[in-house]
């Protein structure tokens, strides 16, 4: 299994004897399904590691609604997001969102997987970083659910607040910094989008995700911090 953080080790599967320890969830249903049923049995704490980006929408649907009713009953809850998230307007909303109804929230600059402790009883690890929702492995076993739960406490430490990263610059994609270079020019929407190889829809959209990402409303207040963002 591929490491959960950058510079941890895998958790093993089978003890010295060779008997399986762990639980395989195979494909997106069996995961939600299991995440589901973890909701209703879950009391005190949940502590998560979560990708958003790699999740379908569905997924991270499951994730928004379980978090704010968990929320509700009083679960203590520590989520550490990768840093993609600061780059993801509909993300980011989501993570401020449960900050300000209590959730804790922390940024990790290199997430490499999703997963799940619920009551420090029960660890679910997906087993594909690059698709979460392909397979996971649950474990209820009391020494690795100490282990899944150190990796966890360690990345934590080394994560920023979201107060911390969210008041530092966004990083802007050289597609992102194309973009805002070509809302400063002068000419009309239409001939931008076509100019990017896209259509007018489109171009509106990328416009109101980079605004919202630049904390900007318009043309002119864009112009005012292109500099800090558009290489010289």
């Amino acid at each position: 299994m591929e490491p959960l953080f950058e510079g941890a080790t895998a958790v093993p599967t089978e003890d010295h004897q060779g008997d399986v320890r762990v639980h395989r969830l195979n494909g997106s249903a069996e995961i939600c399904e299991h995440i589901e049923n973890l909701a209703f049995v879950t009391h005190s704490e949940v502590l998560g590691a979560l990708r958003l980006d790699r999740l379908t929408p569905p997924g991270r649907e499951l994730y928004e609604y379980l978090t704010f009713r968990w929320l509700r009953r009083g679960v203590k809850i520590h989520y550490l997001f990768d840093a993609s998230v600061l780059n993801d307007a509909s993300a980011l909303t989501y993570v401020r969102q449960i900050s300000a109804a209590g959730a804790g929230v922390r940024i990790a600059a290199a997430l490499k997987s999703n997963l799940l402790i619920c009551d420090n009883r029960s660890a679910l690890l997906c087993a594909n970083s690059e698709e979460p929702e392909d397979g996971a492995v649950v474990t209820k076993e009391p020494d690795l659910v100490t282990v899944v739960r150190d990796l966890f406490s360690q990345a934590w430490e080394q994560a920023g607040g979201l107060g911390q990263v969210a008041e530092e610059p966004c990083c802007l994609t050289p597609a992102d910094q194309e973009l805002l270079t070509l809302i400063l020019k002068p000419g009309k929407d239409r001939i931008r989008a076509r100019e990017l190889g896209v259509s007018l829809r489109t171009f509106h959209r990328r416009v109101a995700d980079l605004y919202e990402r630049l904390g900007v409303s318009s043309r002119t207040e864009a112009a005012l911090v292109a500099r800090e963002y558009i290489d010289a």
